[in-house]
Parts: C-alpha cells; structure tokens; sequence
C-alpha cells in the first residue's frame, strides 16, 4: 500500500467529523481538525503524494489546496480548506510533506475560527455526494508527519489498525507505547462527573498534564466515541499492572447510578457494547465478566475499576459501580438480546404496522435537483428520503457558493414554481 501520512501533526484532534451533523442540520463533506492552544499558521500535510491541481481562493474556504493522487501513489484527491497554500499547482508532493499552513485570520479564511477542513474524493474532484469518502477510515493506519512509516504487513497479514472515535483529543497523560494485542482486559470505568456532560469537555480536562489521569476510550450519553489514548498507549486509568494489561474504557456517569438508571442509557450502552466488541474482535479480549480474583490469576476479559482494587489493589475506586449493567452490556457486544432491550418487541402487532407505515407510506424519496430517482414507499424510501433532503441541501449551498452546475439546477427548479429553489435564486440574484 502506498504510505499515506495524517495531514496534521499529533497534537491536533478531530472538532467535526464527516457525516450529517445535527447541530445544524446539515451534512459535513469532510473533516476538520482543531488544536489546544489554537490552529492558526500550523503546518498541513500533504495526506498521499501526488500532483497539487489547485493552490489559491476557493469559495467558502478563503483558498484551498487539492492534489491529485495517481494509482501508484494510492488514487483519489485530497482536498485541505481554510490554508495558506505554500505549493503551487502541477507542482509534485510527497506524502508527509508541508503543503501549507492554516490560515490565522478568518477576514480572508472564510470566515471560520482557524481549522483544517479534510476531503477525502474517490478518484477526482467530485460535488457533495457517495463520491467523497469518510477521512478517518481512509487515514486509518496513516503515520504521523515526521516519523517513520508504519512496517509494511507480511504477505498474508492483517493491519491493526484501532477503532474510529467520533472525537479524539489526546491526553499526555501515559506511560509510552505497548501492543496492544498483548492486553488481557478489557477495564470498564464510569468519570465520576455531570452523567450528561460532553465527551469533548472530559477529553479536554484529560488533555491537560494536571488531570493525572487518562482512558483509551469514552463514552457518552449521546451515544458518540472519545478517544483519549491510542490503543498502543498506557493510559493512567487505574494502576498497575491494571494499566499495562488492560484498554481502558469510561463511561460518562456514576458509579451510585441504579441499574434501571443504566438501562435508560440505550445509546450510551450501545457505544460501550460497540467499543468492547472491537477489542474482542481486534485483540482477542473475551466478553465474559471477570472478578478481582480472576484477572490476578490471569484471565482475559471484561471487568471494572473495582475489579482491578480487588485484584491490586492499587487504587480505592469503586466503579462502575453495583447497578452496572454487565448482562445487557456483553449481552449487546456479543450481538444477543436480554429481556430488557426491545421496547417494539412489546408492542402489538397491530402497534407495530401502524409505525411502519407512518415511517413508509408516501414519503417523497426522491430529490427535486436528481431526474433519475424514483419515489419508493417501503423503508428504504424513507432512507431514500433523507438521502433526498441531504442532496437537495447540498446543491443548493453549493449554488450559493457559486458552483455554475449547482445554480443551473436551482434556476430550473426555481422556473417550475418551487419556492425553496426560488428563495435560493433570489440569494444568488441578490449577492452580485
């Protein structure tokens, strides 16, 4: 595989990954990557070697830099927004090497607080659509700039790899690197703060070298992924040996919450279940529950903090606490059911087809600005549907940002008589 290269250094972290983003309700094309300490005139890096096609203004970017990636070098096109470019086009680039710089001021970076946006295209430059791809698995495995390429796997051989957080901050806060298919454990926590706070201001807290502590991953009410160390990094979560044999995972929240408390927290247990089944997958850590007693005598697989003080007492802490719902949790990794999940599953039959048809009958499945699609009225309408909204979305903003096939789309669906093409329309119209 041709090397690829993380285009920032190690200390950035993702503030906005790739996906729809309910916020604002809208879909984000790529990723942006943030600082502790602020992003402006940090180096970018070129993510592939290749040719740059594009250095200079870009709407809704200030300017940009796109290089294009031949076969042998991996395929594709990479896109860096918000940048000063210090390359020039046809110019040829190394992966890992300086491109550019993020833009300090947000008077000429398009009026954003100073970050690096990240696309990732399939082949070429494409508009919003299945042809711009997720950066964080496609930079999976990549190497920081600066240090050396990761050793090329033996014919038959499987990269690592770790899991994708919907955030990541990391913490300084560890006792150097390991491999982490060595690790027996799988150490549950819960942080002891607001049960509802952001994963994002945990992380933040663990960034900070007077937080003397730290996990490998965590895990919000809301369901989204925070990732404070690499899985090939010791965290200080809970001593040793605790920290050298186990991945480290916290849950936002308490250890004096109720199991009925818990089980509320469908989402929350959802990611929990979801990282634990990773690490069983990725590292061969079993889903079984162990007790202190278990892990001393050196068992791999599943236990909490208060497991780790009865085995080494090394700390005092007690969590996850005794409501922890450790059934419903491996019970979910493993991918079977308890009694207690399934809420449809207690409703009538009748109950049943009444939503599924107030989900799937009628829906407009198709967006106004794609003649090809066709209106579905079974469930994959309804993910047609939003697939529709997100489209129609799409063009529009790019209309706004100029681009001459998004406004020829908007401009004949504005003639037909509809009034959300028509109140785009007048925007354009009324900007120049």
């Amino acid at each position: 595989m041709a090397p690829r290269c993380m285009p920032v250094a190690r200390d950035f972290y993702i503030t906005s990954g790739f996906g729809y983003r309910t916020f604002d309700n809208s879909m984000h094309w790529g990723t942006d990557y943030g600082r502790n300490g602020g992003s402006g005139g940090q180096p970018i890096y070129a993510a592939q070697g290749g040719t740059v096609t594009a250095a200079g203004p870009a709407t809704g970017f200030g300017q940009w830099i796109n290089v294009d990636h031949p076969t042998e070098d991996g395929s594709g096109l990479t896109v860096y927004g918000h940048v000063i470019p210090e390359v020039r086009v046809g110019q040829r680039v190394a992966a890992g090497q300086r491109i550019g710089r993020i833009n300090p001021d947000s008077n000429t970076n398009g009026g954003v607080a100073p970050h690096l946006h990240f696309e990732v295209h399939r082949a070429v430059w494409s508009p919003p659509g299945p042809n711009r791809l997720d950066p964080a698995p496609w930079l999976s495995g990549a190497t920081y700039p600066g240090t050396a390429p990761a050793p090329q796997p033996t014919p038959g051989g499987k990269p690592v790899g770790q899991l994708q957080a919907d955030v990541t901050m990391l913490s300084p806060n560890d006792d150097g690197q390991r491999n982490p298919a060595n690790c027996s454990l799988a150490i549950v926590h819960t942080d002891e703060g607001d049960p509802n706070g952001k994963v994002e201001d945990l992380l933040g807290w663990l960034a900070q070298e007077r937080a003397q502590a730290s996990y490998t991953l965590l895990v919000g009410r809301d369901g989204r992924i925070g990732r404070s160390n690499d899985d090939n990094y010791i965290p200080w979560a809970a001593g040793s040996p605790a920290n050298e044999r186990g991945l480290h995972l916290c849950f936002k929240g308490r250890a004096s919450q109720s199991r009925e408390e818990w089980l509320a927290q469908g989402r929350q247990l959802d990611a929990g279940a979801r990282v634990l089944r990773d690490w069983h997958d990725r590292y061969g850590i079993p889903l079984v529950k162990l007790n202190g007693a278990q892990m001393r005598a050196g068992q791999k697989g599943v236990g909490g903090h208060a497991d780790t003080v009865d085995a080494w007492h090394s700390t005092d802490h007690t969590d996850p606490g005794p409501g922890f719902p450790w059934d419903v949790l491996l019970a979910k990794a493993a991918g079977t059911t308890t009694p207690e999940e399934g809420f449809l599953m207690a409703l009538s039959d009748a109950e049943q087809r009444r939503i599924y048809t107030e989900l799937t009958q009628g829906l407009p499945s198709r967006s106004k600005y794609r003649a090809s699609d066709k209106p579905v009225d079974t469930l994959a309408g309804m993910v047609l549907n939003i697939d529709a909204r997100i489209h129609e979305e799409s063009t529009e903003r790019d209309a706004l940002n100029g681009v001459k096939a998004a406004i020829d789309l908007v401009r004949r669906e504005a003639a037909k008589g509809d009034a959300g093409a028509q109140a785009v329309l007048a925007k354009i119209d009324g900007g120049k």
